[in-house]
């Protein structure tokens, strides 16, 4: 029995040993496997014990968004997701997020400065 049929959902997203695994239901459907298929990640195993897994060249901002992906895409499909809550947001996740200039936040605007030409009001 898969992890997914244990958790009664259709995919799982789960940590083991230091590998990103993404688990389908016992004989899944090839229209689920090829949309994994389709987000990149690696497909393992054959005649039902079929798995995916995410690449390990994949860094920690590109997984987390594919997953992100994934959930949107499969739940619209009416396919149930589970992601393991540690899975992402840890250390090495938010180290990576800080290293990267694309996710670092934008600085705050700058208050607008008072104009003259407006009169105060007074009472």
């Amino acid at each position: 029995m898969s992890l997914a049929n244990e958790h009664e959902v259709d995919v799982e997203f789960y940590h083991r040993d230091g590998t990103i695994y993404v688990d389908t239901r016992t004989s899944a459907p090839e229209q689920l496997l090829v949309l994994l298929d389709g987000l990149g990640l690696d497909r393992h195993g054959g005649q039902g014990e079929i798995w995916h897994q995410v690449p390990e060249q994949m860094d920690e901002i590109a997984m987390k968004d594919m997953a992100d992906q994934a959930a949107w895409l499969l739940t619209r499909r009416g396919f149930q997701v589970s992601i393991d809550a540690g899975l992402f947001g840890g250390t090495a996740y938010l180290a990576a997020l800080a290293a990267s200039p694309a996710h670092r936040p934008a600085p705050a605007p700058a208050a607008p400065a008072p104009s003259a030409s407006r009169p105060r009001r007074t009472r």
